[in-house]
């Protein structure tokens, strides 16, 4: 069986390392670690380098192509950086390094949301420095929630202790009989709930609605429209803009901002948020890293039936299941 990247680079001897090395140095090592991998797994590079080709090949020359692959590999390695640092780096240095590096002059938005009483759905991508977005709302104070999945007791320990003395909850999905009801329950004690908007293979496609997704014609996720409907939560699109491993801007967008972004009405706000995070990815490719996953975005004919798909929702939001 094949071991994945991401656990790759978090093996206990490789955590060592970084830690011995101190995390400029650790991120050195990452990159060698990283490009061995894909040396050794060039079905999986090629995989990727397929999908910005599939996504760009068209309206890019060979020169700016081959700047955004690199780009892109340099943002895989960087997200994998983020998270380790996010993990193993005290909550006192995570603290200093937030005040120092993420500039945050939209979060009074969370502010005007959490008075409507509601609760705050924040839907975010597999974009820029997301590992960072729940501890440093956090550790601003505000009440928030995510969803995860354990690989390891230990993660789970280390997880828990880690987020104790500010408001971070953990909903363990492997403990609760329903995500949904979890996620719904939160969101009605007027709490943040962090949700990830493009677990592509958690998608639950609609039969109906259809957009256009990174030159892809989809049956829109129903999972943000249902949770939104059920709960009646107000429903915020965030996202951690990385300029480097140093600097990062915290860019949140209401509903109505959304909207008013678009040429046309949408027909749901998840193609609203669909539709503003494939802006951000055809200008900054190299931040997104589902290019993997790229292939099992499905294309859906207009018009075309199919039969809907089911799917667990015990992934919705694996922000730290693998760290």
């Amino acid at each position: 069986m094949k071991i994945k990247l991401s656990r790759f680079l978090q093996w206990k001897g490789n955590v060592y390392l970084y830690r011995k090395f101190g995390w400029e140095l650790a991120f050195r090592y990452l990159v060698i670690l990283a490009a061995l991998y894909f040396l050794v797994n060039r079905k999986e590079k090629q995989s990727i380098t397929d999908a910005l080709e599939n996504t760009f090949g068209d309206r890019k020359s060979d020169t700016e192509m081959k700047v955004i692959r690199k780009g892109v590999f340099h943002g895989i390695f960087a997200h994998y950086y983020e998270k380790l640092f996010n993990a193993y780096e005290g909550n006192e240095g995570l603290a200093a390094f937030f005040r120092e590096s993420i500039e945050a002059d939209t979060i009074y938005k969370l502010d005007e949301t959490l008075k409507k009483g509601k609760g705050v759905l924040f839907v975010t991508g597999h974009y820029g420095g997301i590992e960072y977005i729940p501890i440093f709302i956090a550790m601003k104070g505000y009440p928030i929630s995510v969803v995860a999945k354990f690989a390891t007791q230990q993660l789970k320990e280390r997880l828990h202790e880690k987020t104790k003395g500010f408001g971070l909850k953990i909903i363990d999905a492997d403990e609760e009989k329903s995500v949904m009801a979890a996620i719904i329950r939160e969101l009605r004690a007027n709490r943040i709930v962090f949700f990830e908007c493009d677990e592509i293979e958690e998608w639950r496609p609609s039969q109906k609605e259809r957009m256009v997704f990174l030159q892809k014609v989809i049956g829109v996720d129903r999972t943000i429209n249902l949770i939104q409907k059920r709960s009646g939560a107000e429903v915020v699109l965030g996202i951690l803009h990385r300029f480097s491993l140093k600097k990062y801007q915290l860019i949140l967008k209401t509903s109505h901002d959304l909207a008013s972004e678009l040429r046309r009405a949408p027909s749901s706000i998840t193609e609203a948020i669909l539709k503003s995070m494939e802006q951000y990815i055809y200008a900054h490719p190299e931040e997104w890293y589902q290019w993997k996953n790229y292939p099992r975005i499905e294309t859906i004919l207009p018009g075309e039936s199919r039969k809907d798909h089911s799917a667990s929702l015990s992934m919705l939001n694996p922000a730290f299941g693998e760290v």
